[in-house]
């Protein structure tokens, strides 16, 4: 539970939220697919220098 910031849990509710809006609106679930993928990898490269040390 330590390495839990707030970065963490916008990322986390940034994607959640996507996955929500893409239950309601079928027309742009493309794009909210998009925006949770972007949402990941840039959590995920702010991770990595603190993994590879």
């Amino acid at each position: 539970m330590k390495n839990i910031n707030i970065h963490s849990v916008v990322i986390l509710l940034m994607v959640l939220g996507s996955f929500g809006l893409a239950l309601c609106d079928e027309e742009f679930r493309p794009i909210f697919g998009d925006l949770a993928k972007v949402g990941v990898g840039g959590y995920l490269g702010r991770l990595l220098p603190e993994l590879v040390k």
